[in-house]
């Protein structure tokens, strides 16, 4: 879709020829909520990048631990929107459409690496650090509930001066229509969508309208988090975080993939510098090949382009 954003951070949505069909697809929820969330999140992203570009990237990678590829849930979760939406948009009639429509707004809304996301930026424009785990999961082991996310979330980003970043989420989020999908409480009678508990009559645009700004929430966050991977055209050198390297002063490289954008970070020291103790360490998301090239090249920071 044709989004532009100003300089000024606020973003729009534009009809262009031979894209008025795809408009005309979108429910209208879709299209309002969309570059209104854009304007809502984007000022995280600006101010977190700016405090510590360091620490913004590391929120962007989420690197938490040594793990092999078809270990990530949200690539996941992403690609099943992106298949569940394809299916939609090739005009899915009747029943199996809805209650896809239905599901797929449950798997945004439970989907725990956004909270994560946004929790970890709010903490950097802060002067807080990437941390792997914003909301561990209670005593029992049960996760908190997006309701308890989302409270939490809003008093952070109010006390970060940016409320507004938690506004998409806020206006998505509807309790009870959550449980009803994902406990099978409903049906489905005409346009309606009925739940039983607690007892009530969703009419279409209403349920549309929930699914939709869940969606539209989903994509301005994933939007923002593309742009500024793709910002990065070749390897920069930005200052590490002194909390994570004890050197104040030390410089980090970021490391790019040709064509996609910055994929990880890594030291900044010479071949001198290396000789005389200085260790060597890098972490992002690449590939196994990537791995290999970086172990053969610890100065490499520059991935040739993926096939």
């Amino acid at each position: 879709m044709p989004l532009k954003r100003a300089e000024t951070g606020i973003w729009t949505l534009e009809i262009i020829d031979g894209e008025q069909v795809i408009f005309e697809s979108s429910h209208p929820s879709y299209l309002e909520a969309l570059p209104r969330y854009l304007t809502a999140i984007d000022p995280v992203f600006v101010r977190a990048r700016e405090v510590s570009e360091f620490n913004f990237l590391s929120s962007i990678f989420a690197v938490r631990r040594m793990q092999d590829a078809g270990w990530d849930p949200y690539e996941t979760t992403q690609g099943a929107i992106a298949a569940i939406r394809s299916l939609r948009n090739g005009k899915m009639e009747g029943e199996v459409g809805r209650h896809l429509t239905l599901w797929l707004y449950g798997h945004i809304v439970e989907a725990s690496e956004p909270y994560e996301f946004l929790a970890n930026l709010i903490a950097v424009t802060c002067g807080g650090r990437f941390e792997s785990e914003r909301f561990p999961p209670r005593p029992n082991g049960a996760p908190l509930s997006p309701s308890i996310k989302i409270e939490r979330l809003a008093e952070q980003a109010t006390e970060a001066g940016l409320p507004d970043v938690v506004v998409p989420m806020q206006e998505a989020w509807n309790r009870d229509f959550r449980n009803a999908i994902f406990h099978a409480d409903y049906s489905l009678h005409g346009s309606e969508v009925r739940t039983i508990r607690p007892v009530h009559v969703y009419s279409h645009d209403e349920a549309m309208t929930l699914v939709n700004r869940a969606m539209a929430c989903h994509e301005a966050i994933t939007i923002l988090r593309t742009a500024n991977i793709e910002s990065y055209a070749g390897p920069v050198i930005i200052p590490c975080d002194p909390r994570f390297s004890g050197n104040p002063g030390e410089m980090a490289t970021v490391i790019v993939r040709e064509g996609f954008g910055a994929v990880g970070i890594k030291d900044a020291w010479t071949e001198v510098e290396i000789a005389r103790g200085c260790i060597p360490y890098r972490f992002g998301r690449f590939t196994y090949e990537e791995m290999q090239m970086l172990e053969e090249n610890p100065a490499l920071a520059l991935l040739p382009a993926k096939d």
